[in-house]
């Protein structure tokens, strides 16, 4: 009994000496961060719950604000000269039904000669680009959690985007044989983990037949301390066409001085012309400065990145606070 119970002392000491000599060996720092949880502090599926609900939010207050748009679409030759260019500003205001209304303010000819803009190249930069995954769209879309990722001084969730339409084969041909194209967004968004809100999209317009849509990123800034609109997209891609040839695209579109008004806005010398969207590969009307006309599809409905040169001039009070950037 005493022969054994001296070699469990010793074997005590052995042990303690070990522990004592581990804890030399790996010091506990208390400067040391400690190691960050995988994964978002809240659910995806709550994440995705409640920046959804925002982006309708955002769409209605949306329309208590006009605001300038500038499209920018070059091709590109060698060294990056520009051979062809189709510029366009123009203002964009909601009416009491809540119908975007487009004034032209200036829309200099196209001399783009390479390519030509179809109806759903412009759905897409006025309505996809801007892009909005509403509470009502996310239905449509398969959204899956990817992870973290600083933008600036934000923190955001990443999410993947996906038209659930792209894995259904028969809707892609009903789609194909009707002439509908560049109707959804596929890519990935950013979402601020303060405010959940999307700050940025990333991805392309689908899906494509006949017709290529540049890849694109859209950047949002923060208006009035509390909604995060877009101010601005790039894209730079060279896009090789089914029946031959390519072109490289680059695109520039900013979203500038936006301005809330309080009351309802009547413009009683346009008139509202309802109907479909004309089918793909249908050439828009040729735009004229200073004219006022609807944009048949509303904001929401399910298209590049370039820094931005610091503007100097100050539009008004609403100048967005903060913005992430390329």
């Amino acid at each position: 009994m005493r022969k054994t119970s001296f070699a469990l002392l010793i074997a005590a000491c052995v042990l303690t000496s070990l522990l004592s000599a581990s804890a030399k060996i790996h010091p506990v720092n208390s400067d040391e961060p400690a190691a960050q949880k995988p994964g978002p502090q809240l659910p995806p599926e709550e994440i995705i719950r409640q920046f959804t609900k925002k982006e309708s939010e955002l769409l209605e207050i949306w329309k208590e604000y006009s605001y300038m748009q500038e499209s920018k679409i070059q091709t590109l030759g060698p060294a990056d000269t520009i051979t062809g260019e189709y510029y366009q500003v123009s203002e964009f205001v909601f009416n009491d039904a809540g119908l975007r209304l487009e004034r032209i303010i200036k829309a200099p000819p196209s001399t783009l000669y390479e390519v030509s803009l179809t109806a759903e190249d412009k759905n897409a930069f006025i309505n996809l680009q801007p892009f909005a995954l509403t509470a009502e769209e996310a239905p449509n879309y398969f959204v899956s959690y990817v992870g973290k990722e600083k933008i600036d001084e934000l923190n955001t969730y990443v999410f993947d985007v996906i038209p659930k339409v792209m894995s259904n084969q028969r809707e892609l041909d009903r789609l194909r044989k009707q002439k509908i194209e560049g109707k959804y967004f596929q890519g990935k968004i950013w979402v601020d983990d303060q405010d959940l809100q999307i700050v940025k999209t990333a991805g392309k317009i689908v899906p494509e037949f006949d017709q290529r849509f540049v890849k694109f990123e859209t950047y949002r800034e923060n208006i009035d301390e509390r909604f995060w609109f877009p101010t601005y997209t790039f894209g730079s891609e060279r896009l090789f066409f089914p029946k031959g040839g390519s072109a490289h695209i680059r695109m520039i579109i900013k979203y500038k001085n936006y301005r809330r008004f309080s009351s309802d806005v009547k413009l009683l010398d346009v008139e509202e012309v309802k109907g479909d969207q004309p089918a793909s590969g249908a050439k828009p009307d040729e735009a004229k400065a200073g004219e006022t006309k609807p944009v048949e599809t509303k904001p929401g409905e399910a298209k590049p990145s370039e820094t931005k040169k610091d503007e100097t001039k100050k539009d008004d009070a609403n100048k967005p606070k903060q913005r992430p950037r390329p």
